[in-house]
């Protein structure tokens, strides 16, 4: 249990957060590469429920995409080529932000809540997986706005 930083944050806290162990296995071996968070980058961090991080993410991809049309590099290997060198970093340090992300969450969950069987029911709800929030980025976002684009330019 070496890999926790937080005092007050149990392994088995971890692990409602987290929902399996594939995690605690990480972060116990101190594992630096996330082939789902290479693979899958933004959509990753929306199913871990790392909203803010997606953002981010989000605002890394755009400012990279701007500087490389602003170069004239917006051919398909430049594309391909950024998208290695902003995945990569993500692939490497995801699972050390998301412990920190999942302590953080954790001990404000602890602090707000003195009963045992709150604090169990609060981590498992605000850690774990979301599939809708992927499934609504990814399908009914670009639905809407093709919608409303059609719309607005008919």
């Amino acid at each position: 249990m070496d890999y926790i930083r937080n005092p007050i944050v149990t392994e088995e806290q971890l692990q409602k957060f987290a929902s399996n162990d594939y995690y605690l296995e990480a972060w116990r071996k101190k594992r630096k590469w996330n082939w789902g968070a290479f693979w899958l980058s933004g959509i990753f961090l929306l199913y871990r429920k790392m909203h803010l991080a997606f953002l981010i993410f989000l605002a890394a991809n755009v400012f990279v995409l701007i500087v490389a049309s602003s170069l004239n590099l917006s051919t398909f290997e430049f594309r391909v080529l950024f998208m290695l060198l902003l995945n990569a970093p993500l692939a490497f340090f995801i699972d050390d932000v998301y412990l920190q992300i999942a302590e953080k969450k954790i001990e404000k969950i602890i602090k707000a809540n003195p009963d045992e069987k709150l604090q169990d029911f609060h981590i498992a709800r605000t850690g774990g997986t979301s599939f809708f929030t992927p499934f609504t980025v990814l399908f009914v976002v670009p639905i809407c706005l093709t919608l409303v684009y059609v719309n607005l330019f008919q």
